[in-house]
């Protein structure tokens, strides 16, 4: 089972659904996965790592940050980042929660990019 052309239309039309009965506030989550009795969210790219300065890195855009660790806060359902490298076999992984404790940055995009130095590699 993948990621069908009515799969994405029917997610296009909910997004739609839901704001025309005024909800605002909601997310859409890659994965919900349980580990050790606790419920967690895994947040999957596919991209090229940000280039210095001032560091090498790569992150997620704002507003999903700002979701994510509502979530947390909510619910404590924490998140993990999950980054698969463009044309690499690199993938970087980290605890929304741990990023946030260290050292990032915000681009004028709106994107937060976490030092690379503070994922896991596999």
């Amino acid at each position: 089972m993948g990621i069908t052309t009515e799969g994405i239309e029917a997610e296009r039309q909910a997004r739609l659904w839901l704001r025309n009965k005024g909800f605002t506030n909601y997310q859409q989550l890659d994965w919900l996965f349980k580990v050790k009795n606790q419920y967690c969210c895994i947040e999957c790219k596919s991209r090229e790592l940000y280039k210095p300065p001032p560091f090498t890195g790569t992150g997620l855009d704002i507003k999903q940050i700002n979701l994510r660790k509502q979530l947390y806060d909510d619910l404590k359902i924490d998140t993990v980042i999950l980054v698969f490298e463009k044309n690499t076999n690199n993938v970087y992984w980290q605890w929304l929660r741990i990023l946030e404790q260290g050292e990032y940055i915000d681009t004028k995009n709106g994107i937060r990019i976490y030092n690379i130095n503070n994922y896991h590699k596999e």
